[in-house]
């Protein structure tokens, strides 16, 4: 992520030098080689600079954010948890109305937990 502003901030600077987009895009694919940003952004984000932007930080995408992974699900799932740890994942997503993969989430991401299995002991005859 820093590489994209880093490079941002590069074109921003050749605007300002007064280069165009392909004379910014051949010094800046040469700089950065592999990690270099694709032709259409260096394009979009010349002309970005040259009509006035001055931010080097993206749009937000489009999209609703995700409410099943808040706070009151996460103090919700640790509470059952914690009252009863042989809950699955799904009978925790069940029980506070998310998915499973929201609730997995949680536990491994927010939480920090992990399943622990059963370990194999052998048997004395």
């Amino acid at each position: 992520m820093n590489d994209l502003k880093e490079q941002r901030l590069a074109v921003k600077f050749c605007v300002k030098l007064g280069k165009s987009a392909t004379e910014t895009f051949g010094m800046l694919n040469t700089a950065y080689g592999d990690v270099a940003m694709k032709r259409t952004a260096y394009f979009k984000w010349h002309e970005r600079f040259r009509d006035g932007l001055q931010s080097i930080e993206g749009d937000e995408r489009p999209g609703r954010p995700s409410t099943s992974t808040d706070d009151p699900h996460v103090d919700k799932i640790n509470i059952l948890v914690r009252a009863n740890r042989r809950l699955t994942v799904r009978e925790l997503a069940e029980e506070c109305g998310i998915s499973v993969g929201s609730s997995y989430e949680i536990l491994t991401e927010k939480l920090k937990m992990h399943r622990i299995a059963a370990k194999f002991s052998p048997q004395n005859s």
